[in-house]
């Protein structure tokens, strides 16, 4: 039954988007002798979307991508890996090409990631 004031296929919608599980991300650079780093995010969303271009507008795309993974990395637990402390550590001392791949398994969309497996 819908929600008082709700439309039945936006609350269809929401339901839809709260079932979506996190996407496992694994990061092999960031292991350790147990294997590679496995890091969590939940489904990108309009909000997301609309936070990375406001800073983009507002920031280099380096600073946007560090933005990203510390808006949404999550570990096993749920709790956030990076926090924006880390945000100058993960444009100056990490390799860019790993932020950016991660960056852009974040920001795939389910097609996407069938088609890459």
């Amino acid at each position: 039954m819908a929600a008082k004031g709700r439309s039945p296929v936006i609350q269809r919608a929401t339901e839809h988007f709260k079932s979506k599980p996190l996407k496992c991300i694994e990061i092999p650079e960031w292991g350790d002798e147990d294997g590679p780093l496995l890091a969590y995010s939940s489904p990108f969303t309009l909000k997301d979307q609309g936070r990375l271009q406001y800073l983009t507008e507002k920031q280099s795309h380096a600073d946007t991508l560090a933005e990203l993974l510390i808006m949404k990395l999550v570990d096993d637990n749920g709790d956030k890996l990076f926090t924006i402390e880390d945000k100058t550590a993960l444009r100056q001392d990490v390799d860019a090409n790993v932020v950016a791949r991660i960056a852009n398994e974040i920001m795939a969309t389910d097609a996407e990631a069938l088609e890459k497996n």
